[in-house]
């Protein structure tokens, strides 16, 4: 078999110069219209380059070991002559070669293709049929394409294919009572293998009946949902694909616009026992269907004032007219027209969450009194306190808005020292750089910020200072509980290194955290980093399921990398000895982990 060099060689020796330039042109043009290899024979269509679009020549090649024989029925060529037009029919088969060689170093997949790409139409089609026949399941799906293929054929709009869907159907989701945990999760692994093969053939369905199985598998689902005691909740996978499928069918109906948003409309009310649709509006309309989306809004603020009308107070509002109202307040919040979404949502809000929404809404129509207004109420109805972070860092927002930086500031400090979220101080110093920066080339402001941040920064040290050295007994409301691991965090964003090391040495931290600190310990305090490293490790250790293994071989192949810019010390202390040791304490005290032992062989020597 010749390669793709020597064939552009044999192509050039037949043709000869001039003629294999014009036919490298007429290949360049993409003038061959269709190319059909059978074995060693070529059968090519053509397009004339004097007269495209016109003029079409047939060329016939056959492959030889080390040449081309054939010819073209052009004027040039008369059958047997090798003319400009064999040349690009043979410079096509070159480039396949081409392909074929560049997949041999390739993946699985591309040497596969290039296998296909090799192949003939009837080659094709045998290994295809072959493939299908080795598996029952592959034969079932494609017999069943088989049948929609032949039973919605051009005018037809019904088929036993969709009784026999439905029965299939019926069977993945049996109708029978399952309890215990084991046969729940077989229950719900089953009824996924075998509509995963129904959802997959929604596709090659005509966009009614698509539609209108998707519904069955929906119904079907929704009729066993109380007979089986999923409290494993194996049926979520399930859940998510038979939406998803119903949604694409949704989607791919062509109705007319209004009939389509009335459909969505009544989807808030489903037919159904127990199932019920939320993010109606994302799910089933497509991104790009704008008329669609512009027609279901309409129509579903049509809705809205018809309810609202006909309720008062929030009392009367029923489920599915709070649903549509809070998705319709979305909607005008995301054009940007907040005064809509806060005279629909008034009606409905009633838990500190709702007067919270109230409140960022207010703020974004920069309306303080609203905004005030709300928090009033956000803080009156949150019973248990759950909400006075979010309380504050809105109330630093209203502040801002109304004016006033310091109090912005302020408020934001108790944010966080309410929540010890990093996150609240990094919005703290948001604050005060939105207070002291005011240009880029403003060395005065500069220096204030810098002033500022500093005071702040030794407030908040202060503050942590204070909490450490009052007893958890002693400390009073939220920081009862808490531990150093927030103070260690806001250290290392801070850039007190030194002082994160040193509360990780005498306080326990979250895993995480403390990774950080050892990883940085190796540049501040290097002393430090094989401890660090050690503690981390036996923490890891401790918990491990062999899922976490892999990490735990790491986190010692990170620290055996790190050993060479350690300190220095006198044996029998040497770091190097420590890691041996360490490491024939993890085989010794883990015995019990095989797979673990078998991992640090593979690395390390015990």
């Amino acid at each position: 078999m010749m390669d793709a060099s020597t064939a552009i060689a044999i192509i050039e020796r037949l043709a000869g110069p001039a003629t294999f330039e014009r036919g490298t042109a007429i290949y360049n043009d993409q003038a061959i219209l269709s190319f059909n290899k059978n074995r060693n024979k070529i059968k090519a269509t053509v397009q004339s380059a004097s007269a495209p679009g016109v003029k079409v020549y047939q060329v016939t090649l056959t492959i030889k070991p080390a040449s081309y024989d054939g010819g073209c029925d052009c004027p040039a060529s008369e059958g047997f002559d090798f003319c400009k037009h064999c040349v690009a029919v043979a410079l096509q088969h070159a480039d396949k070669l081409a392909q074929l060689e560049a997949a041999q170093g390739g993946s699985a997949i591309d040497r596969i293709q290039a296998l296909i790409e090799d192949m003939d139409e009837q080659q094709a089609k045998n290994a295809l049929l072959n493939c299908i026949t080795q598996d029952e399941e592959s034969i079932l799906v494609w017999r069943l394409r088989a049948d929609i293929s032949q039973e919605f054929a051009v005018g037809k709009t019904k088929g036993s294919v969709i009784t026999e869907l439905k029965t299939l159907i019926t069977k993945a989701l049996p109708f029978r009572d399952v309890w215990q945990y084991n046969k729940a999760r077989a229950y719900f692994q089953q009824a996924q293998e075998k509509l995963s093969l129904i959802i997959g053939l929604l596709q090659y369905l005509p966009t009614e009946q698509a539609h209108a199985v998707a519904y069955q598998i929906l119904k079907r689902y929704d009729k066993i949902f109380e007979r089986v005691d999923d409290s494993g909740g194996f049926r979520f996978e399930l859940e998510h694909d038979i939406l998803a499928a119903f949604a694409t069918s949704v989607q791919r109906l062509t109705w007319s616009v209004s009939v389509k948003a009335n459909y969505l409309l009544s989807l808030y009310s489903p037919d159904l026992d127990v199932m019920e649709f939320t993010d109606i509006p994302q799910r089933f309309i497509a991104s790009t269907d704008d008329e669609l989306r512009e027609a279901f809004y309409t129509q579903l603020e049509q809705d809205v004032i018809l309810a609202t009308v006909e309720t008062s107070g929030h009392d009367n509002i029923n489920f599915t007219v709070s649903i549509k109202m809070r998705d319709l307040c979305d909607y005008y919040a995301a054009q940007s027209d907040y005064s809509k979404a806060i005279e629909v949502f008034t009606l409905l809000a009633c838990h500190a969450d709702d007067f919270l929404q109230l409140v960022k809404w207010a703020i974004a129509a920069k309306d303080v009194t609203l905004a005030l207004q709300f928090l009033t109420q956000a803080r009156e109805t949150d019973t248990y306190h759950k909400f006075t972070k979010e309380c504050l860092a809105l109330e630093a927002e209203v502040a801002r808005l109304h004016g006033d930086p310091e109090a912005a500031i302020e408020l934001q400090w108790q944010t966080y020292t309410h929540s010890l979220v990093l996150d609240d101080y990094i919005q703290l110093h948001v604050q005060i750089a939105k207070t002291y920066q005011h240009s880029d080339t403003d060395t005065d402001n500069d220096s204030e910020l810098a002033a500022a941040k500093k005071a702040w920064q030794d407030k908040t040290l202060l503050f942590w200072d204070e909490i450490l050295a009052t007893l958890p007994s002693e400390r009073a409301g939220p920081h009862r509980l808490i531990t150093a691991e927030p103070f260690v965090e806001l250290c290392l964003y801070l850039g007190l290194v030194e002082r994160a090391i040193e509360l990780a040495k005498h306080y326990p931290i979250d895993r995480d955290v403390l990774y950080q600190v050892a990883a940085i310990s190796s540049k501040y305090a290097p002393e430090q980093t094989f401890d660090l490293y050690r503690r981390l490790i036996l923490i890891w250790l401790k918990t491990a399921k062999s899922a976490d293994y892999k990490k735990i071989i790491n986190l010692l192949l990170e620290l055996q990398g790190l050993l060479t810019d350690l300190p220095v010390l006198p044996p029998p202390d040497n770091v190097e000895r420590a890691f041996d040791f360490f490491i024939n304490e993890i085989a010794y005290e883990f015995a019990q982990k095989r797979q673990l032992q078998t991992m640090i062989k593979r690395h390390f020597v015990v």
